[in-house]
């Protein structure tokens, strides 16, 4: 009992005016989604966004079902109500992290399902809001990831190890596969990627998850460069939660069409939650050292 009323969830929340409003401002606006009493949504990625509306694909975790499926959802830019939900894939184990690849005219997605052991994409088809299966493109377990070309090569970033090592992967055309080719070490438990990589102002940038202080407290926006074979990587800033109840953390920070989005952590029963998470650590730290 006491473990339920110490759930965590989380919320989304869009910023317009995206990237740019975060890079060059210490505060801005934040319109919040109204979230529903069953489940959560983290780890947004925005598919498009219209007049009228935003979709955007989410971690979808039922407090019932107690597992990431990743859902399609359709958002009232106006009222930010979720006014459409569709499940778009579930497999077994736990999916999160539904990050996307737009190449050549096609959008694909390829969510985090380091349970699984492998990394697979999928092709979206917009007409039917459905995915069909094309690769597995990684055959390790690897946690939130990015793939992309700005380096002049395709590239994917990741976690694989450990919260204290970017992990570079390289594509491999023999073997189609991602393939590990370098590590990075950071002094702090903030190297897990937190949304995907973006250019602002012709420099390269990544948002970590800042889990110093626990899981997905902060974003730490990093600056990226590669020259002569080396990346070279340093913290630019610091992104927390404004959100009065969602205020424990905040892991995901994407944009698309100039609209930002991020989600933020709180717990399911507000401050009985935080109350009973404070007790079953000290509870814990006494039986650690009485």
């Amino acid at each position: 009992m006491l473990k339920k009323f110490g759930e965590g969830c989380w919320a989304l929340g869009f910023i317009e005016g995206g990237i740019q409003q975060i890079m060059e401002n210490n505060t801005y606006d934040v319109k919040w989604v109204q979230m529903p009493k069953d489940r959560w949504y983290a780890d947004p990625f925005i598919l498009d966004v219209t007049d009228t509306e935003i979709l955007v694909l989410v971690e979808d975790y039922a407090y019932d079902y107690k597992k990431g499926i990743i859902s399609l959802l359709h958002i009232n830019r106006q009222t930010m109500e979720v006014v459409h939900r569709k499940v778009i894939l579930e497999i077994p184990t736990h999916l999160s992290f539904p990050n996307i690849l737009r190449k050549n005219g096609n959008v694909y997605i390829y969510p985090e399902s380091a349970h699984s052991g492998q990394l697979d994409i999928y092709k979206f088809d917009f007409d039917s809001e459905s995915l069909t299966h094309c690769a597995t493109i990684c055959n390790d377990c690897i946690w939130d990831s990015d793939i992309t070309d700005v380096f002049g090569e395709p590239l994917l970033f990741t976690a694989a190890h450990n919260d204290y090592l970017l992990d570079i992967y390289h594509w491999n055309e023999r073997e189609k596969r991602f393939v590990l080719w370098k590590s990075i070490p950071s002094e702090i438990k903030n190297s897990r990627l937190g949304g995907a990589l973006f250019k602002y102002k012709d420099k390269v940038y990544y948002p970590a998850q800042n889990c110093e202080k626990g899981y997905g407290c902060a974003i730490n926006i990093k600056e990226i460069e590669y020259k002569d074979g080396i990346f070279l990587i340093s913290d630019v800033k610091t992104i927390k939660s404004t959100h009065k109840r969602y205020n424990i953390g905040l892991h995901t920070l994407n944009e698309y069409k100039g609209v930002a989005v991020i989600d933020v952590h709180g717990y399911r029963y507000g401050v009985v939650g935080k109350l009973i998470t404070s007790l079953v650590k000290v509870k814990k730290y006494l039986k650690k050292y009485l």
